[in-house]
């Protein structure tokens, strides 16, 4: 980050001095068209100014985005709906394009989104009301021209010519297979780096942006910029809500540090293949760690760990994560790490709360650009409720069955058949009615899924009452004048088998229950460092470094992963020298002044219009009485 003044930058022209023509429905449906006509032609970038001005934008979110809220909420078991407000100021420079209608709009970049089919998105103002977005192909070209000014601020030479123009469409527009082909041209998979990549691979900036682009793409929005429309306002509230669906499946985090990159991984799913023999030692280790953490929460043991990944918390100068625990489940404990894992000793950011909750409220201020933002939330199902209702079932369970195994025990092994029948009607009506006391569920969703195992063990104890009964129904009748029943000693094994069964899950039962009344009871005792209403200030000191705090915080361990349909990086190298030195050198691409015409001849931007046969952009010259060129 650059903040004081530097005597080598170049002041960009001012936006209201610089438009685009450019209408996003219309570029949208030419785009569409081409491809109709030529499935295999991909579209082509806008010049480098425009890409050099969102790619300015997206280096420095934290300088014109004031703050992002983020609220978390869990609908269903599988679902996970966001809600964004984001708090910016539209930057200076920010791009201006002017439809056929003759509005004017700022083309704002909010976020990066993964390559996906997104669900429930939607983006309104301040007021509701839905804001344009450009369609897919609109967006690859605009995200096309972010990597080519990235290629421009290495040399401009080198981005003008065809071979890397043709590389840029078919990573960011291409298909899957053109996509993978492409980034393994560039890191010499597929054999030598050919010359017109070479120096770009040299590039942190490059590198950066085509690895993110691999994965994200950019969310643009227009804003309406006229000036006699109240939304032309610089100042904006934006809010975006989306929903992600999501998998129940434990994950291990996993990094792997390649020179000055480190690797993460957020999936820990064993390896196939050529590479099996390597990881299989490393698949048994992280199984048995699964195991570890996650038999215990299943059974309601130890809390629920769900890590969910917050990567808006580097987009903004300050972030604040707000998260509603579902019905029947309170938060234990929830923290906020952000930051680069690849710097030793380099700034994080840790927000944490201890305590018994439904709703916490967490914050990040400063995260620098590049980082691994998490949130880690501990669930523990409430006393109230099932768990208790469930427990005192089993507890009723194990009581019939101990009374019917001391009876067996104290009494000679013939039993009247009439009391026998007695025996089983009680057995059976015990199973029926605990059996609907367990199935009743006064909740669904994250909840109901957190007591699943639990349910299931319950069920084990409502089984054995009909495992008794069926044992004396099935008993030997004993040859007597008197009808009677033989209680041979399989029939009083099964009997002894089904007690200590039902038993061993009331003390499991119970023992949930027990763990769950005294973590309600613990109350707040660690406070979080930015509640100034807290004296106690232990655990504040800041560690070594990001790696150290991510193991103390427990960000090591397994938890069930929430996947964020936001844009998040799977390579972690960028520092703060890269980040000034990718600054400065887009800054020494902006034209010099509005006395120097900004058409499409400038520079290197001759040879990568988007537009061929209507250059889409303009400029006007109203402090100097210039007409329209």
């Amino acid at each position: 980050m650059i903040d004081g003044p530097n005597p080598d930058r170049v002041q960009p022209v001012d936006t209201e001095d610089v438009e685009w023509i450019l209408d996003p429905t219309d570029q949208a449906l030419i785009v569409s068209q081409t491809r109709d006509h030529n499935r295999a032609a991909l579209p082509d970038p806008f010049c480098g100014e425009l890409g050099r001005r969102l790619l300015l934008a997206e280096l420095q979110f934290s300088r014109w985005v004031v703050r992002r809220v983020e609220k978390l909420t869990f609908d269903q078991d599988r679902n996970v709906k966001r809600r964004l407000t984001v708090d910016f100021n539209v930057r200076d420079d920010a791009p201006l394009v002017v439809d056929k209608m003759g509005d004017r709009f700022w083309i704002v970049p909010i976020s990066l989104m993964r390559r996906r089919t997104l669900v429930n998105m939607h983006i309104t103002d301040e007021v509701g009301n839905v804001l344009p977005t450009p369609g897919i192909r609109l967006t690859q070209q605009l995200d096309e021209s972010i990597l080519l000014a990235a290629a421009g601020s290495v040399s401009p030479a080198l981005a003008a010519q065809e071979d890397v123009r043709s590389f840029i469409r078919q990573l960011v527009a291409g298909s899957r297979k053109e996509t993978n082909d492409a980034l393994a041209l560039f890191e010499g998979l597929s054999g030598p780096v050919p010359d017109h990549l070479s120096r770009l691979t040299e590039s942190s900036i490059v590198r950066a942006v085509v690895y993110l682009l691999r994965r994200n793409f950019s969310l643009y929005v227009f804003l309406p910029a006229g000036a006699e429309n109240m939304r032309g306002r610089r100042h904006r509230l934006l809010n975006l809500e989306f929903s992600e669906p999501t998998g129940w499946s434990r994950m291990t985090p996993r990094f792997t540090v390649m020179g000055e990159t480190t690797l993460y991984e957020h999936d820990d799913r064993p390896a196939l293949g050529e590479h099996f023999r390597q990881r299989t030692g490393w698949w048994f280790r992280q199984t048995g760690r699964k195991l570890w953490t996650g038999f215990p929460s299943a059974l309601g043991l130890r809390p629920t760990s769900i890590r969910v990944q917050v990567p808006g918390a580097e987009k903004a100068s300050s972030y604040h994560l707000e998260l509603t625990a579902p019905e029947g489940v309170e938060v234990v404990r929830a923290q906020l790490l952000a930051g680069r894992p690849n710097e030793n000793g380099g700034p994080y950011t840790h927000d944490r709360v201890v305590g018994h909750t439904a709703t916490v409220g967490l914050h990040g201020v400063e995260v620098p650009n590049g980082s691994l933002c998490q949130a880690q939330i501990d669930f523990r199902v409430t006393s109230r409720g099932w768990l208790t209702n469930a427990t005192f079932s089993c507890a009723l369970v194990a009581l019939v069955l101990i009374s019917l195994l001391l009876q067996a025990s104290a009494h000679t092994m013939q039993w009247p058949t009439g009391q026998v029948t007695n025996i089983i009607a009680l057995l059976i009506t015990t199973a029926a009615a605990v059996g609907a006391m367990i199935a009743h569920s006064s909740f669904t969703g994250v909840a109901a899924r957190m007591v699943a195992r639990l349910r299931g063990i319950a069920a084990v104890a409502v089984a054995q009452p009909i495992v008794a009964a069926g044992a004396l129904a099935f008993a030997q009748e004993a040859d007597s004048s008197t009808p009677t029943v033989l209680l041979d000693p399989g029939t009083f094994a099964v009997l002894w088998l089904a007690t200590g069964i039902a038993l061993g899950v009331f003390v499991l039962m119970g023992a949930a229950l027990i763990l769950s009344l005294l973590c309600e009871r613990t109350g707040y005792k660690v406070a979080s460092p930015w509640d100034m209403t807290a004296d106690d200030d232990s655990g504040d000191e800041p560690l070594a470094n990001y790696a150290d705090a991510l193991k103390k915080f427990g960000f090591t361990r397994s938890a069930i992963g929430i996947l964020s349909a936001e844009g998040w990086y799977g390579r972690y190298g960028w520092t703060n020298d890269k980040q000034d030195a990718a600054v400065q050198a887009l800054e020494r691409l902006a034209p010099k002044s509005a006395q120097a015409p900004l058409t499409c001849k400038w520079d290197w931007s001759h040879t990568v219009c988007g537009v061929r046969d209507l250059c889409p952009y303009r400029e006007r010259f109203r402090r100097h009485g210039g007409e329209w060129t």
